[in-house]
């Protein structure tokens, strides 16, 4: 990460980290022992490149609530301005831990979809920040399906997680053209 001259606090190097982060994105993936050989996202990169990404920081969170009232409301205004909206805070297990990250996640998932949103959540938490990306979930579907015929998914999750993660959104995605 690059380093900064002053920092206030954690989430003043947010960028820095995001930059980074996205950069580590574009390596080649030595996960998968398939015949994919790209970088672990290809899609990460265009995005940044392109500004449509959308950075929001949420600097005093006290309880989980102040961290999932604003994820909900960047769900509320998404829009085409940006692919990818990332909500994030400085990590505290005291306030979200991973299992609630996940359960919300995957509750706001299941909310949004049954609301006919196109949106989808995915999740990063580490010890620096706990962070939501927010997209529609027919273009992360759409490249799924890419990333599946170039072999990417081969090798890279067990059974129980490609039916969590690929399929299970997938299902997600077919429900709501359902109701289109």
């Amino acid at each position: 990460m690059r380093s900064k001259a002053f920092v206030n606090h954690d989430l003043d190097v947010l960028h820095e980290y995001m930059h980074d982060w996205i950069d580590y994105l574009q390596e080649p993936d030595k996960l998968n022992g398939g015949d994919y050989t790209g970088p672990r996202c290809p899609f990460a990169k265009k995005v940044r490149d392109e500004n449509k990404l959308k950075l929001v920081k949420v600097y005093d969170y006290f309880s989980a609530y102040d961290y999932w009232e604003v994820v909900t409301r960047e769900c509320e205004n998404f829009d085409e301005s940006h692919d990818v909206v990332i909500v994030a805070a400085k990590s505290d297990a005291n306030i979200i831990n991973p299992d609630q990250m996940s359960g919300g996640v995957d509750g706001l998932n299941t909310f949004l979809n049954c609301q006919g949103r196109d949106l989808w959540l995915l999740l990063k938490m580490d010890q620096l920040f706990t962070i939501i990306m927010i997209q529609k979930i027919s273009a992360l579907d759409d490249t799924s399906k890419q990333l599946a015929e170039k072999g990417y998914y081969t090798t890279r999750y067990s059974d129980a997680q490609m039916e969590k993660v690929v399929n299970g959104r997938r299902k997600y995605r077919e429900k709501l053209n359902e109701k289109t």
